[in-house]
Protein backbone atom coordinates (compact mmCIF):
# COMPACT_ATOMS: atom_id res chain seq x y z
CA UNK A 1 0.00 0.00 0.00
CA UNK A 2 1.29 3.48 -0.87
CA UNK A 3 1.63 6.14 1.80
CA UNK A 4 -0.60 8.65 0.25
CA UNK A 5 -3.46 9.60 -1.34
CA UNK A 6 -1.93 11.29 -4.19
CA UNK A 7 0.52 8.34 -5.25
CA UNK A 8 -2.68 5.89 -5.21
CA UNK A 9 -3.67 3.97 -7.64
CA UNK A 10 -7.16 4.63 -9.28
CA UNK A 11 -10.02 2.67 -8.74
CA UNK A 12 -11.64 4.33 -11.77
CA UNK A 13 -10.87 6.80 -13.88
CA UNK A 14 -13.04 8.94 -16.03
CA UNK A 15 -12.44 10.27 -19.73
CA UNK A 16 -10.05 13.16 -20.16
CA UNK A 17 -12.39 16.55 -20.01
CA UNK A 18 -11.23 20.18 -21.85
CA UNK A 19 -11.84 22.92 -19.66
CA UNK A 20 -11.18 25.76 -21.97
CA UNK A 21 -13.97 27.72 -23.13
CA UNK A 22 -17.01 27.46 -23.40
CA UNK A 23 -16.24 24.73 -20.39
CA UNK A 24 -17.76 26.47 -17.26
CA UNK A 25 -15.65 25.55 -13.44
CA UNK A 26 -19.26 27.04 -11.80
CA UNK A 27 -21.44 24.67 -13.94
CA UNK A 28 -19.12 21.38 -13.22
CA UNK A 29 -18.70 22.17 -9.22
CA UNK A 30 -22.33 22.65 -8.74
CA UNK A 31 -23.26 18.93 -10.52
CA UNK A 32 -20.27 17.43 -8.98
CA UNK A 33 -18.69 18.43 -5.94
CA UNK A 34 -21.46 21.33 -4.87
CA UNK A 35 -20.45 21.45 -1.23
CA UNK A 36 -16.77 22.53 -1.89
CA UNK A 37 -16.46 26.18 -2.35
CA UNK A 38 -12.37 26.08 -2.21
CA UNK A 39 -12.71 24.00 -5.26
CA UNK A 40 -13.97 27.16 -6.95
CA UNK A 41 -11.04 28.87 -6.15
CA UNK A 42 -8.64 26.02 -7.22
CA UNK A 43 -10.02 26.41 -10.39
CA UNK A 44 -9.68 29.69 -10.93
CA UNK A 45 -6.38 29.53 -10.55
CA UNK A 46 -6.08 26.69 -12.88
CA UNK A 47 -7.88 28.90 -15.60
CA UNK A 48 -4.99 31.60 -14.75
CA UNK A 49 -2.69 29.36 -15.43
CA UNK A 50 -4.12 28.03 -18.99
CA UNK A 51 -5.52 24.75 -17.67
CA UNK A 52 -6.79 22.90 -21.05
CA UNK A 53 -7.60 19.42 -19.33
CA UNK A 54 -8.93 18.32 -16.30
CA UNK A 55 -8.51 13.98 -15.21
CA UNK A 56 -10.42 12.58 -12.59
CA UNK A 57 -9.86 9.29 -11.06
CA UNK A 58 -11.90 7.91 -8.26
CA UNK A 59 -9.41 5.88 -5.73
CA UNK A 60 -10.53 3.13 -3.18
CA UNK A 61 -11.56 5.17 0.30
CA UNK A 62 -8.26 2.37 1.67
CA UNK A 63 -6.26 2.66 -0.96
CA UNK A 64 -3.20 4.80 0.96
CA UNK A 65 -2.00 4.62 4.16
CA UNK A 66 -2.98 8.57 4.79
CA UNK A 67 -6.72 7.61 3.75
CA UNK A 68 -6.87 4.39 5.55
CA UNK A 69 -5.65 6.12 8.72
CA UNK A 70 -8.15 8.73 8.68
CA UNK A 71 -10.82 6.31 8.20
CA UNK A 72 -9.96 4.53 11.30
CA UNK A 73 -9.86 7.79 13.21
CA UNK A 74 -13.23 8.87 12.12
CA UNK A 75 -14.71 5.80 13.42
CA UNK A 76 -13.12 6.13 16.68
CA UNK A 77 -14.26 9.23 16.79
CA UNK A 78 -17.83 8.50 15.40
CA UNK A 79 -18.33 4.37 16.06
CA UNK A 80 -21.25 4.33 12.81
CA UNK A 81 -18.82 5.42 10.55
CA UNK A 82 -16.88 3.01 7.91
CA UNK A 83 -14.86 3.71 5.37
CA UNK A 84 -17.79 2.36 3.30
CA UNK A 85 -19.53 5.70 3.71
CA UNK A 86 -16.33 7.95 2.18
CA UNK A 87 -15.31 8.85 -1.41
CA UNK A 88 -12.38 9.94 -2.68
CA UNK A 89 -11.38 11.62 -5.99
CA UNK A 90 -8.45 12.81 -7.72
CA UNK A 91 -8.28 15.68 -9.91
CA UNK A 92 -5.01 16.29 -12.08
CA UNK A 93 -4.57 19.39 -14.19
CA UNK A 94 -2.71 20.25 -17.54
CA UNK A 95 -2.22 22.73 -20.15
CA UNK A 96 -2.18 20.46 -22.94
CA UNK A 97 -5.13 19.40 -24.07
CA UNK A 98 -5.77 15.75 -24.57
CA UNK A 99 -8.92 13.49 -25.85
CA UNK A 100 -7.70 9.80 -24.68
CA UNK A 101 -5.95 8.30 -21.80
CA UNK A 102 -3.46 7.34 -23.65
CA UNK A 103 -2.24 10.44 -24.35
CA UNK A 104 -1.33 11.38 -20.32
CA UNK A 105 1.91 9.37 -21.06
CA UNK A 106 3.17 12.31 -23.90
CA UNK A 107 2.77 15.01 -21.21
CA UNK A 108 5.60 16.01 -19.09
CA UNK A 109 5.98 18.01 -15.76
CA UNK A 110 5.83 21.15 -17.46
CA UNK A 111 2.51 20.21 -18.85
CA UNK A 112 1.05 19.74 -15.09
CA UNK A 113 -0.22 21.96 -13.02
CA UNK A 114 -1.45 20.48 -10.36
CA UNK A 115 -3.55 18.42 -7.95
CA UNK A 116 -6.87 18.54 -5.96
CA UNK A 117 -7.88 15.51 -3.65
CA UNK A 118 -11.70 15.24 -2.45
CA UNK A 119 -12.74 13.37 -0.05
CA UNK A 120 -16.68 13.21 1.21
CA UNK A 121 -17.14 11.19 4.14
CA UNK A 122 -20.80 10.54 5.06
CA UNK A 123 -22.02 9.89 9.35
CA UNK A 124 -24.98 8.72 10.13
CA UNK A 125 -26.34 11.80 12.10
CA UNK A 126 -23.89 14.64 11.46
CA UNK A 127 -23.76 16.32 8.16
CA UNK A 128 -21.56 14.81 5.43
CA UNK A 129 -18.47 16.46 5.28
CA UNK A 130 -16.82 17.52 1.84
CA UNK A 131 -13.75 18.74 1.39
CA UNK A 132 -10.06 19.41 -0.43
CA UNK A 133 -8.13 16.76 1.12
CA UNK A 134 -5.18 17.96 -0.17
CA UNK A 135 -4.01 20.04 -3.15
CA UNK A 136 -0.75 21.64 -4.38
CA UNK A 137 -1.17 23.64 -7.59
CA UNK A 138 1.29 26.23 -8.94
CA UNK A 139 0.97 29.90 -8.32
CA UNK A 140 0.55 32.38 -10.72
CA UNK A 141 3.92 33.90 -11.69
CA UNK A 142 3.40 37.72 -11.06
CA UNK A 143 6.70 39.79 -11.26
CA UNK A 144 6.04 41.30 -7.75
CA UNK A 145 5.18 38.11 -5.73
CA UNK A 146 8.40 36.16 -3.76
CA UNK A 147 7.75 32.86 -2.54
CA UNK A 148 11.23 30.36 -1.72
CA UNK A 149 11.42 27.13 -0.53
CA UNK A 150 8.52 25.90 -2.38
CA UNK A 151 8.71 21.20 -1.82
CA UNK A 152 7.74 19.69 -4.99
CA UNK A 153 5.32 16.90 -4.39
CA UNK A 154 5.12 13.54 -6.58
CA UNK A 155 1.59 13.13 -8.51
CA UNK A 156 0.44 9.78 -10.01
CA UNK A 157 -2.25 10.26 -12.73
CA UNK A 158 -3.08 6.61 -14.41
CA UNK A 159 0.27 5.29 -13.48
CA UNK A 160 1.96 8.32 -15.02
CA UNK A 161 4.36 10.24 -12.38
CA UNK A 162 4.32 13.69 -12.22
CA UNK A 163 5.90 16.63 -10.39
CA UNK A 164 4.68 19.86 -9.25
CA UNK A 165 6.05 22.49 -6.82
CA UNK A 166 4.38 24.57 -4.33
CA UNK A 167 3.33 24.51 -0.59
CA UNK A 168 0.44 22.12 -0.02
CA UNK A 169 -3.08 23.46 0.57
CA UNK A 170 -5.80 21.36 2.64
CA UNK A 171 -9.24 21.94 4.92
CA UNK A 172 -10.17 20.36 8.05
CA UNK A 173 -13.00 17.45 8.45
CA UNK A 174 -13.48 18.97 11.81
CA UNK A 175 -13.74 15.49 13.34
CA UNK A 176 -10.40 14.50 13.45
CA UNK A 177 -8.04 17.38 12.29
CA UNK A 178 -8.74 21.06 12.79
CA UNK A 179 -7.52 24.69 10.85
CA UNK A 180 -3.90 23.99 13.02
CA UNK A 181 -3.49 20.49 12.00
CA UNK A 182 -3.64 21.54 7.94
CA UNK A 183 -1.76 24.24 9.07
CA UNK A 184 1.27 22.15 10.47
CA UNK A 185 1.30 20.12 7.32
CA UNK A 186 1.80 23.06 5.16
CA UNK A 187 4.45 24.19 7.43
CA UNK A 188 6.13 20.56 8.50
CA UNK A 189 6.41 20.07 4.79
CA UNK A 190 9.68 22.27 4.75
CA UNK A 191 11.19 20.12 6.95
CA UNK A 192 9.59 16.85 7.63
CA UNK A 193 11.96 14.05 6.28
CA UNK A 194 9.00 12.33 4.56
CA UNK A 195 8.17 15.11 2.99
CA UNK A 196 4.56 15.14 4.69
CA UNK A 197 3.35 15.23 8.15
CA UNK A 198 -0.32 13.05 8.61
CA UNK A 199 -2.55 14.12 10.73
CA UNK A 200 -2.01 10.93 12.70
CA UNK A 201 1.45 11.07 13.32
CA UNK A 202 0.31 15.20 14.44
CA UNK A 203 -2.37 13.58 17.17
CA UNK A 204 -0.47 10.86 18.08
CA UNK A 205 2.45 12.99 19.11
CA UNK A 206 -0.28 15.70 20.79
CA UNK A 207 -2.38 12.95 22.67
CA UNK A 208 -5.37 13.44 20.74
CA UNK A 209 -6.76 9.66 20.49
CA UNK A 210 -10.52 10.78 19.68
CA UNK A 211 -11.98 8.85 22.82
CA UNK A 212 -10.24 10.70 25.74
CA UNK A 213 -9.29 13.88 23.78
CA UNK A 214 -10.94 14.99 20.60
CA UNK A 215 -10.58 18.05 18.67
CA UNK A 216 -13.04 19.67 16.17
CA UNK A 217 -17.20 18.54 16.51
CA UNK A 218 -19.51 20.03 18.97
CA UNK A 219 -17.78 18.00 21.62
CA UNK A 220 -13.55 18.80 20.40
CA UNK A 221 -11.53 21.85 20.84
CA UNK A 222 -8.45 22.96 19.38
CA UNK A 223 -4.93 22.92 19.13
CA UNK A 224 -2.75 25.59 21.18
CA UNK A 225 0.15 27.57 19.71
CA UNK A 226 2.43 25.54 22.02
CA UNK A 227 1.16 22.32 20.44
CA UNK A 228 1.72 23.58 17.13
CA UNK A 229 4.95 24.81 17.54
CA UNK A 230 5.87 21.24 18.87
CA UNK A 231 4.58 19.64 16.11
CA UNK A 232 6.87 21.02 13.88
CA UNK A 233 9.71 21.10 15.55
CA UNK A 234 9.35 17.26 15.80
CA UNK A 235 9.38 17.30 12.04
CA UNK A 236 12.82 19.13 11.89
CA UNK A 237 12.32 22.97 12.82
CA UNK A 238 13.34 25.00 15.45
CA UNK A 239 9.77 27.38 15.59
CA UNK A 240 10.29 31.40 17.10
CA UNK A 241 7.04 32.56 19.15
CA UNK A 242 5.57 35.54 19.18
CA UNK A 243 2.51 36.39 21.95
CA UNK A 244 0.27 39.25 21.52
CA UNK A 245 -2.27 38.28 23.74
CA UNK A 246 -0.58 40.48 27.04
CA UNK A 247 0.56 43.96 27.14
CA UNK A 248 4.19 43.76 27.76
CA UNK A 249 5.59 45.33 30.71
CA UNK A 250 5.53 49.02 31.75
CA UNK A 251 8.62 51.12 29.14
CA UNK A 252 9.09 47.52 26.96
CA UNK A 253 7.84 47.91 23.40
CA UNK A 254 6.66 44.59 21.70
CA UNK A 255 8.39 43.77 19.19
CA UNK A 256 6.46 44.23 15.42
CA UNK A 257 5.12 40.69 15.20
CA UNK A 258 6.11 41.43 11.24
CA UNK A 259 9.16 41.12 11.55
CA UNK A 260 9.20 37.71 12.79
CA UNK A 261 6.97 36.67 9.67
CA UNK A 262 9.36 38.59 7.62
CA UNK A 263 12.23 36.52 8.58
CA UNK A 264 11.05 33.50 8.49
CA UNK A 265 9.05 33.24 4.93
CA UNK A 266 11.68 35.82 3.57
CA UNK A 267 14.38 33.00 4.08
CA UNK A 268 11.73 30.47 2.78
CA UNK A 269 10.37 28.54 6.32
CA UNK A 270 6.65 29.46 6.45
CA UNK A 271 5.41 31.08 9.28
CA UNK A 272 1.85 30.40 11.46
CA UNK A 273 -0.55 32.96 12.66
CA UNK A 274 -3.21 32.83 15.31
CA UNK A 275 -5.89 35.84 15.11
CA UNK A 276 -8.42 36.47 16.87
CA UNK A 277 -12.44 36.16 15.36
CA UNK A 278 -15.42 37.90 16.09
CA UNK A 279 -17.10 34.47 17.73
CA UNK A 280 -14.34 34.55 20.24
CA UNK A 281 -12.28 31.53 18.79
CA UNK A 282 -9.14 31.78 17.07
CA UNK A 283 -8.28 31.08 13.22
CA UNK A 284 -5.07 29.61 12.09
CA UNK A 285 -3.90 30.18 8.44
CA UNK A 286 0.04 29.70 7.49
CA UNK A 287 1.94 32.37 5.45
CA UNK A 288 4.87 31.96 3.10
CA UNK A 289 5.56 34.63 0.89
CA UNK A 290 4.54 37.80 -0.11
CA UNK A 291 4.12 40.75 -2.73
CA UNK A 292 6.47 43.03 -2.86
CA UNK A 293 5.22 46.90 -3.62
CA UNK A 294 7.96 49.41 -4.71
CA UNK A 295 5.66 52.16 -4.87
CA UNK A 296 4.61 52.04 -1.47
CA UNK A 297 4.39 55.53 0.51
CA UNK A 298 4.24 53.34 3.97
CA UNK A 299 8.28 53.66 4.48
CA UNK A 300 8.61 57.39 3.37
CA UNK A 301 5.07 58.71 6.01
CA UNK A 302 5.09 56.12 8.50
CA UNK A 303 8.23 56.51 10.92
CA UNK A 304 8.73 52.19 11.08
CA UNK A 305 12.03 52.74 11.91
CA UNK A 306 13.63 49.94 14.16
CA UNK A 307 15.98 51.48 16.99
CA UNK A 308 19.01 49.42 17.75
CA UNK A 309 20.33 51.95 20.30
CA UNK A 310 20.81 55.73 21.08
CA UNK A 311 20.42 58.01 17.52
CA UNK A 312 20.50 54.38 15.54
CA UNK A 313 17.53 53.75 13.32
CA UNK A 314 17.55 51.93 10.23
CA UNK A 315 14.35 51.03 7.84
CA UNK A 316 13.27 47.32 7.56
CA UNK A 317 13.01 46.37 4.43
CA UNK A 318 10.11 44.25 5.26
CA UNK A 319 8.12 47.96 5.05
CA UNK A 320 7.73 47.45 1.06
CA UNK A 321 5.80 44.35 1.90
CA UNK A 322 2.30 44.57 0.33
CA UNK A 323 0.43 41.39 1.01
CA UNK A 324 1.45 38.36 2.54
CA UNK A 325 0.75 35.00 0.48
CA UNK A 326 -1.34 32.57 2.81
CA UNK A 327 -3.65 29.62 2.76
CA UNK A 328 -6.84 29.58 4.21
CA UNK A 329 -8.49 26.44 4.53
CA UNK A 330 -11.89 27.64 4.35
CA UNK A 331 -11.76 29.43 1.43
CA UNK A 332 -8.77 28.00 -0.36
CA UNK A 333 -4.94 28.39 -1.53
CA UNK A 334 -2.66 31.32 -2.57
CA UNK A 335 -4.54 33.73 -1.28
CA UNK A 336 -2.90 37.36 -0.47
CA UNK A 337 -3.78 39.22 2.90
CA UNK A 338 -2.66 42.90 2.70
CA UNK A 339 0.00 43.85 5.23
CA UNK A 340 -2.50 46.07 7.38
CA UNK A 341 -5.11 44.01 7.62
CA UNK A 342 -3.09 41.81 10.50
CA UNK A 343 -2.57 44.05 13.08
CA UNK A 344 -1.97 43.30 17.25
CA UNK A 345 -3.92 44.42 19.83
CA UNK A 346 -3.84 48.43 20.78
CA UNK A 347 -2.37 48.44 24.69
CA UNK A 348 -4.43 51.03 26.42
CA UNK A 349 -2.84 53.66 27.94
CA UNK A 350 -5.67 55.39 30.29
CA UNK A 351 -5.12 53.21 33.02
CA UNK A 352 -1.88 52.94 35.24
CA UNK A 353 -1.26 49.27 34.86
CA UNK A 354 -0.38 47.66 31.22
CA UNK A 355 -3.21 46.17 29.26
CA UNK A 356 -4.67 45.05 25.87
CA UNK A 357 -8.17 46.96 24.34
CA UNK A 358 -10.85 44.58 25.67
CA UNK A 359 -12.62 45.59 22.56
CA UNK A 360 -10.12 44.46 20.05
CA UNK A 361 -10.61 40.35 19.39
CA UNK A 362 -10.19 40.05 15.89
CA UNK A 363 -6.37 40.52 15.85
CA UNK A 364 -3.32 38.53 15.72
CA UNK A 365 -2.65 36.55 19.41
CA UNK A 366 0.17 34.55 18.24
CA UNK A 367 3.52 34.22 15.47
CA UNK A 368 5.52 30.96 14.80
CA UNK A 369 8.35 31.68 12.61
CA UNK A 370 10.13 28.29 11.34
CA UNK A 371 13.79 27.69 10.78
CA UNK A 372 16.31 24.88 10.51
CA UNK A 373 16.64 23.09 13.86
CA UNK A 374 20.55 24.04 13.72
CA UNK A 375 19.55 27.90 13.73
CA UNK A 376 20.14 29.41 17.25
CA UNK A 377 19.37 33.05 16.24
CA UNK A 378 16.39 34.81 15.42
CA UNK A 379 15.71 36.69 12.73
CA UNK A 380 15.18 40.23 14.51
CA UNK A 381 18.04 39.50 17.00
CA UNK A 382 19.87 38.61 13.68
CA UNK A 383 18.94 42.21 12.48
CA UNK A 384 19.45 44.28 14.91
CA UNK A 385 22.96 42.65 15.67
CA UNK A 386 23.95 42.84 11.91
CA UNK A 387 22.97 46.50 12.35
CA UNK A 388 25.21 47.56 14.75
CA UNK A 389 27.65 45.75 13.24
CA UNK A 390 27.22 47.66 9.87
CA UNK A 391 26.80 50.63 11.32
CA UNK A 392 30.29 50.47 13.61
CA UNK A 393 32.25 49.82 10.62
CA UNK A 394 31.07 53.25 8.66
CA UNK A 395 33.49 55.34 10.62
CA UNK A 396 36.40 53.76 9.23
CA UNK A 397 35.54 52.65 6.09
CA UNK A 398 38.14 53.34 3.41
CA UNK A 399 37.67 55.42 -0.06
CA UNK A 400 37.56 52.30 -2.27
CA UNK A 401 34.25 53.07 -3.63
CA UNK A 402 33.80 56.50 -3.70
CA UNK A 403 31.10 58.66 -3.76
CA UNK A 404 28.87 55.53 -2.15
CA UNK A 405 31.20 55.60 1.12
CA UNK A 406 30.01 59.33 1.53
CA UNK A 407 26.52 58.28 0.41
CA UNK A 408 26.75 55.71 3.08
CA UNK A 409 27.10 57.64 5.82
CA UNK A 410 24.74 60.81 4.64
CA UNK A 411 22.13 58.04 4.73
CA UNK A 412 23.23 56.27 8.14
CA UNK A 413 23.20 59.72 9.87
CA UNK A 414 19.41 60.17 8.26
CA UNK A 415 18.17 56.91 9.68
CA UNK A 416 17.30 55.86 6.40
CA UNK A 417 19.53 52.29 5.51
CA UNK A 418 17.42 49.91 5.02
CA UNK A 419 18.43 46.09 6.70
CA UNK A 420 17.29 42.42 5.31
CA UNK A 421 17.80 39.59 7.09
CA UNK A 422 17.90 36.41 5.02
CA UNK A 423 18.77 33.02 6.33
CA UNK A 424 21.17 31.30 3.86
CA UNK A 425 23.96 28.63 3.86
CA UNK A 426 27.46 30.05 3.37
CA UNK A 427 27.84 28.18 -0.39
CA UNK A 428 24.26 30.18 -1.38
CA UNK A 429 26.27 32.98 -0.25
CA UNK A 430 29.77 32.07 -1.98
CA UNK A 431 27.26 31.58 -4.93
CA UNK A 432 25.55 34.78 -4.63
CA UNK A 433 28.79 36.68 -4.78
CA UNK A 434 30.14 35.12 -8.15
CA UNK A 435 26.82 35.97 -9.59
CA UNK A 436 26.48 39.82 -8.60
CA UNK A 437 27.62 42.62 -10.40
CA UNK A 438 28.46 46.68 -9.98
CA UNK A 439 26.42 49.28 -11.66
CA UNK A 440 29.64 49.04 -14.32
CA UNK A 441 29.18 44.76 -14.51
CA UNK A 442 32.54 44.34 -12.35
CA UNK A 443 32.07 40.97 -10.33
CA UNK A 444 33.78 40.08 -7.31
CA UNK A 445 37.39 39.17 -7.51
CA UNK A 446 37.57 35.38 -8.70
CA UNK A 447 40.14 34.60 -5.90
CA UNK A 448 38.00 35.91 -3.09
CA UNK A 449 34.73 34.02 -4.22
CA UNK A 450 37.13 30.95 -4.45
CA UNK A 451 38.05 31.89 -0.89
CA UNK A 452 34.60 31.91 0.24
CA UNK A 453 33.27 28.54 -1.23
CA UNK A 454 36.63 26.57 0.56
CA UNK A 455 34.70 27.81 3.87
CA UNK A 456 32.25 25.51 5.69
CA UNK A 457 28.57 25.46 4.74
CA UNK A 458 26.68 26.17 7.82
CA UNK A 459 23.56 28.38 8.42
CA UNK A 460 24.24 32.32 8.18
CA UNK A 461 22.17 35.19 8.34
CA UNK A 462 22.91 37.63 5.20
CA UNK A 463 21.82 41.12 6.71
CA UNK A 464 21.16 43.17 3.41
CA UNK A 465 22.35 46.94 3.48
CA UNK A 466 20.15 49.28 0.97
CA UNK A 467 18.93 52.51 0.89
CA UNK A 468 15.28 53.17 0.08
CA UNK A 469 15.56 54.16 -3.69
CA UNK A 470 18.32 51.93 -4.66
CA UNK A 471 16.13 48.55 -2.91
CA UNK A 472 12.63 49.26 -4.12
CA UNK A 473 13.34 50.80 -7.41
CA UNK A 474 16.75 48.72 -8.72
CA UNK A 475 16.51 45.80 -6.19
CA UNK A 476 20.30 46.42 -5.28
CA UNK A 477 22.26 47.00 -2.35
CA UNK A 478 25.59 48.40 -1.21
CA UNK A 479 26.64 45.20 1.49
CA UNK A 480 25.92 42.75 3.90
CA UNK A 481 27.08 41.38 7.16
CA UNK A 482 26.83 37.59 7.71
CA UNK A 483 25.90 36.23 11.22
CA UNK A 484 26.45 32.77 12.19
CA UNK A 485 23.26 31.43 13.11
CA UNK A 486 24.00 27.78 14.53
CA UNK A 487 25.33 30.02 17.37
CA UNK A 488 23.54 31.70 20.10
CA UNK A 489 25.68 34.61 19.87
CA UNK A 490 24.33 37.99 22.43
CA UNK A 491 21.91 40.58 21.88
CA UNK A 492 25.47 43.00 22.13
CA UNK A 493 28.49 43.73 19.75
CA UNK A 494 30.57 40.87 21.07
CA UNK A 495 31.70 39.25 17.68
CA UNK A 496 30.98 35.80 19.35
CA UNK A 497 28.77 35.11 15.76
CA UNK A 498 30.11 37.57 13.20
CA UNK A 499 31.71 36.20 10.76
CA UNK A 500 32.12 38.66 7.81
CA UNK A 501 30.61 42.33 6.32
CA UNK A 502 30.74 43.32 2.88
CA UNK A 503 30.50 47.39 2.21
CA UNK A 504 30.88 49.60 -1.15
CA UNK A 505 34.55 48.34 -2.70
CA UNK A 506 35.55 46.05 0.25
CA UNK A 507 35.55 43.32 2.38
CA UNK A 508 35.70 43.93 6.23
CA UNK A 509 37.08 41.42 8.64
CA UNK A 510 37.12 41.82 12.36
CA UNK A 511 40.45 42.26 14.14
CA UNK A 512 40.27 42.72 17.45
CA UNK A 513 40.00 45.81 19.25
CA UNK A 514 36.50 44.64 21.29
CA UNK A 515 32.84 46.50 21.15
CA UNK A 516 33.38 49.91 22.30
CA UNK A 517 36.73 50.36 19.85
CA UNK A 518 36.30 47.16 17.42
CA UNK A 519 39.19 46.96 14.45
CA UNK A 520 38.45 45.80 11.04
CA UNK A 521 40.99 44.80 8.03
CA UNK A 522 39.52 45.95 4.94
CA UNK A 523 39.99 43.96 1.82
CA UNK A 524 39.13 45.24 -2.16
CA UNK A 525 36.56 43.28 -3.37
CA UNK A 526 36.73 44.04 -7.06
CA UNK A 527 33.03 46.03 -7.06
CA UNK A 528 32.15 49.76 -6.82
CA UNK A 529 28.98 51.01 -5.51
CA UNK A 530 25.85 48.87 -5.46
CA UNK A 531 25.28 45.39 -6.79
CA UNK A 532 22.44 43.02 -7.16
CA UNK A 533 19.97 41.79 -3.76
CA UNK A 534 19.92 38.40 -3.01
CA UNK A 535 17.98 36.14 -5.41
CA UNK A 536 17.67 38.89 -8.25
CA UNK A 537 21.06 38.36 -9.59
CA UNK A 538 21.67 38.93 -12.85
CA UNK A 539 24.41 36.82 -13.99
CA UNK A 540 24.37 32.90 -14.02
CA UNK A 541 27.60 30.76 -13.02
Amino acid sequence: MVKYARLSPAKSVWKPQSILRPFSNFDFIDRRFPKIDPLRRIMSQIRRLGGATLLIERLDADSAEDLREENEDIHLRYSQFTSNDSRVYRLSFFSKEIVSLHQIGDLSDDDFLGFSIVKCDGVSGIEAVHRIYESVVRRTPYLNSFVRGEPIWTCHVTGHEFHVQGYLYAQQNNMTNVCAHVAIRTAASRFHPNGDMTYREINTLLGIDHVKRKVGGADGGGLDYQEISQAIESAGARCFVGNYTKAPPKGVTALPFQKYLYGSIESGYPAIVFFGTSSGAYHVVPLFGHTFNEDTWVPNAEFSYFRIGAGTRYVPSESWLSAYISHDDNWGSNFCIPRQFLYARLSCTASSGASLCSIQPECVAYIIATLPKVVQVDPIKAEAVGADYLFSMIPDLPHYSEPWETRLSFYARQNLLVLRPILIDFNEYASHMARISDWTRNGIRNNLVHNLRSLSNEKVWMVELSIPELFSANRRKIGEVLLQAEVPGGTSRDFSNFLLARLPGCFALYEGGGPSRPKYRFIPSGTQGHVELYGCEERTV
